[in-house]
């Protein structure tokens, strides 16, 4: 009975030195996100290609768009739970395996109807890949980087993007767009049996399913001054050895949080795929390059990326989430308005562009670290699936509302002018939130040390 221990999990992690353990786990899930975020846009690539080999229009695949996008939500959604039920590792994996083969697969398409039903598929695992990654990065971080690791493993979607239109302009002259989808599909399932001998599962998550022999000797490994035991009790937070559904996080006072949370990604993913879609269109009328068009959208992709980092770090250095992401929003949207304004001109114009995304990508994985953060770790995988699920309707409606715009004859100064409204709105709705947050705070007085920790990083 001696060496019976009482652990507390979040605060020998608080308190310990990141270990060779955590910054493997940061870097496999780092990887596995610029591999999602690769093929996540490896169709936007190469429809020029694929177009022009199949002598049919590009917007023949709008429809292959649209349902790809649509599966990345329900994956989302639906992986997002599984593996709070499953675990975080198994999913990852299962995940990445998935969109790996069906991306692989895609490079033998000759068919429209069978270029859909592979991409569908991919999407599922697409979609459920990055709320797990979320997931894992934040169980394992201390409070004192917790935002910062995350927002790295988001940016890493973003950096996949950048990354990957390089790719496609040096390989699909030479090699055809086939070999866009055999790289997509390769290089994770290389990550994968990587990430099946080094990936821990998440020590909470083993907790919860009472295997605390594999829990004690990973803590060991973090923490190896501490001598844990495998005898040692572990302490969790409420209910974490619970089933998880949808319906926890509408449950002790979380459903109005739960519901502006659900509102600002939906606004969030609304405003970016929009401006990702159409902004070389916008640009055209507005007199600039097809060149130019192009190298706008990168710089909007490498905006998202420096934004992700910055606005993490800043977010653990004041320990403020709302007020980072809503400044992150303003940024954008003001700088929207100068793009409106610089339609004419050159180089000025890339660099508001740049910022741009900048304030308005980069503030999209400061809302998934708060995400990661409001909830307890037994929802904390079905609260980002369903965030991120829920706010992928916005990646759909984004495209067809500029859609609507332009068959409306509004001119591209008009749309741009247009798009900071949801933009502001994103910002009201982070700023109630943040005020709930402050106010359910000071009527709890000191909460538990466990319920303080979890959500030290956006008071």
């Amino acid at each position: 009975m001696n060496n019976i221990r009482d652990v507390d999990i979040v605060e020998l992690i608080d308190r310990s030195a990141l270990s060779s353990l955590q910054k493997r786990v940061l870097a496999l899930c780092l990887g596995l996100a610029i591999l999602d975020g690769v093929d996540a846009q490896l169709i936007g690539f190469v429809i020029p290609a694929m177009s022009e080999d199949w002598r049919i229009e590009p917007a023949s695949f709008g429809l292959a768009l649209a349902l790809s996008t649509g599966a990345m939500v329900v994956g989302s959604l639906v992986f997002g739970s599984l593996a709070d039920r499953y675990g975080r590792r198994r999913i990852i994996i299962v995940c990445t395996v998935v969109f790996s083969v069906f991306t692989l697969a895609t490079a033998f398409v000759t068919s429209m109807g069978a270029l859909i039903v592979l991409r569908v598929i991919a999407g599922l695992g697409l979609g459920g890949v990055t709320p797990n990654l979320v997931a894992m990065v934040s169980e394992y971080s201390p409070a004192r980087t917790r935002a910062t690791m995350v927002t790295v493993t988001v940016a890493g979607m973003s950096l996949g993007g950048f990354v990957g239109g390089f790719c496609a302009a040096f390989l699909i002259p030479r090699f055809g767009w086939q070999s866009l989808f055999l790289l997509g599909g390769l290089l994770p399932l290389v990550l994968v049996a990587v990430s099946i001998r080094w990936l821990p599962e998440s020590v909470k998550f083993l907790v919860a399913r009472g295997q605390t022999g594999k829990a004690a000797d990973i803590m060991g490994q973090i923490a190896p001054d501490e001598k844990v035991p495998a005898t040692a009790r572990f302490a969790q937070e409420p209910a974490t050895a619970s089933k998880s559904s949808v319906g926890a996080l509408f449950q002790g006072g979380r459903g109005v949080d739960t519901v502006l949370l659900w509102g600002v990604f939906v606004i969030n993913f609304l405003v970016i795929y929009f401006l990702l879609s159409w902004m070389p269109t916008l640009f055209g009328e507005g007199g600039q390059s097809a060149s130019t068009a192009l190298l706008a959208a990168s710089l909007f992709n490498l905006g998202g990326m420096t934004g992700a980092l910055t606005f993490g770090r800043i977010t653990d250095r004041i320990g403020n989430g709302f007020v980072v992401v809503m400044a992150g929003y303003t940024l954008g949207a003001v700088c929207t308005g100068l793009v409106a304004m610089l339609l004419g001109s050159g180089w000025l114009l890339l660099v508001t562009v740049f910022f741009v995304g900048f304030g308005m990508s980069g503030s999209s994985a400061g809302i998934i670290a708060i995400a990661a953060t409001v909830y307890p770790v037994s929802v904390r995988a079905t609260g980002v699936g369903w965030a991120m699920g829920i706010g992928r309707i916005g990646s759909i409606a984004g495209p067809a509302v500029g859609a609507l715009l332009i068959a409306a004859g509004l001119g591209a100064r008009s749309i741009f002018l247009l798009t900071i409204v949801p933009t502001l709105l994103a910002v009201v709705t982070l700023g109630i939130m943040a005020i709930r947050q402050r106010r359910a705070s000071a009527a709890s007085g000191h909460a538990s040390s466990v319920s303080s920790r979890v959500g030290a990083s956006i008071r």
